[in-house]
C-alpha cells in the first residue's frame, strides 16, 4: 500500500508540475483572432442604468410566496425603457412570469447559437442589519467611482452589460451571424428551479443547442496567483456542483483531559 501512494504521489506530482510549467510558459498567438470592434461606450450612463436596476429589490425567496412579484415587473418595465432598441429588434419572452428570454435572430440559421446566461434576483438582506452597510443595499448610489447595491456584481451587473452591448451593437447596424439568446433568470439564488431550469426545458423543447453557453464568472485578482503579475481572470470552464455527505465516527468513550494517542 505505501508503494502504491508514492507512485500515486509521484504520478501526481508529476501532472501538477507539467501544468504550472505550461501555465507559466503560455503565450497567446498573435494574429489569431482580429481585435474586437470599438464601441462608443459612455460610463455614466451606463453606469446610471444599472444603477436604476440596482434600486429595484428583485429579492428571491425559497418560499416563492414571499417573492415580491411586483419587483421583477417593475425590472422588466424598467429594462424595456432603458433598452428600446433591444426591445424593438429581439423577441422578448417572459418565463415563468418572472424570468426572461431574448432572442437574437442571426443570418445564417444552420449555425449553432450563442446563449448567455444571468440572473435578476439578488439575496435579501438580514433584518436589522441595515446600517452594516457602507451605502444603502437598494440605493442605486453612484459615489467614489462605483456603484453601490445589492446586485452590483451578483448579478445583475451581468445581465445589464449584455444589454449594453446589444444595444450598442445595434445602434451600428450589426447582425450576427449566429442566433444569441440572452436568458436572465429570476430565481438563481434559491435553486433556479422555477426560472433557468424553465427557460432550459423551453430551449430544449425547440431544440436549441448552442455552440457557446456563457454564464457569470469568477474574480479578476489583482497579482492573485504565484508566479503572475496584475490583473488575472478566473474563468471557470464547468458548471460547480455540490455533495451532501453525513459521516458517522465510533470510538471508545474517555475524556478530553485524557485524550487518546490517536
Amino acid at each position: 500500500m505505501r508503494r502504491i501512494l508514492l507512485f500515486a504521489g509521484l504520478a501526481l506530482g508529476l501532472v501538477l508540475s507539467i501544468a504550472l510549467f505550461n501555465a507559466l510558459n503560455f503565450r497567446p498567438r498573435a494574429g489569431e483572432y482580429p481585435p474586437p470592434a470599438k464601441l462608443a461606450i459612455e460610463p455614466e450612463a451606463a453606469a446610471r442604468r444599472l444603477a436604476g436596476a440596482l434600486a429595484i429589490p428583485t429579492v428571491s425567496h425559497e418560499d416563492r410566496d414571499r417573492i415580491d412579484e411586483t419587483a421583477f415587473l417593475r425590472l422588466q418595465d424598467y429594462l424595456g425603457t432603458q433598452f428600446p432598441r433591444v426591445h424593438r429588434v429581439l423577441n422578448r419572452e417572459t418565463v415563468s412570469q418572472l424570468s426572461l428570454l431574448y432572442t437574437w435572430p442571426g443570418s445564417e440559421a444552420g449555425l449553432d447559437p450563442l446563449l448567455l446566461l444571468a440572473h435578476l434576483d439578488v439575496v435579501p438582506v438580514e433584518p436589522g442589519r441595515e446600517h452594516d452597510w457602507q451605502r444603502p443595499p437598494f440605493g442605486g448610489d453612484i459615489a467614489d467611482g462605483y456603484v453601490w447595491g445589492r446586485g452590483a456584481l451578483d448579478d445583475k451587473a451581468s445581465a445589464l452589460a449584455q444589454l449594453e452591448a446589444v444595444e450598442l451593437l445595434l445602434a451600428r447596424g450589426f447582425k450576427p451571424r449566429r442566433t444569441i439568446y440572452l436568458a436572465f433568470g429570476h430565481d438563481e439564488e434559491v435553486g433556479g428551479r422555477d426560472g433557468a431550469a424553465r427557460i432550459a426545458e423551453l430551449l430544449h423543447k425547440l431544440q436549441v443547442r448552442p455552440a457557446l453557453v456563457l454564464d457569470e464568472g469568477g474574480a479578476v485578482m489583482q497579482d492573485g496567483m504565484l508566479g503572475l503579475s496584475g490583473p488575472v481572470a478566473l474563468v471557470g470552464i464547468a458548471e460547480k456542483g455540490y455533495l451532501s455527505l453525513m459521516l458517522s465516527a465510533e470510538d471508545s468513550g474517555g475524556h478530553s483531559s485524557m485524550p487518546p494517542p490517536r
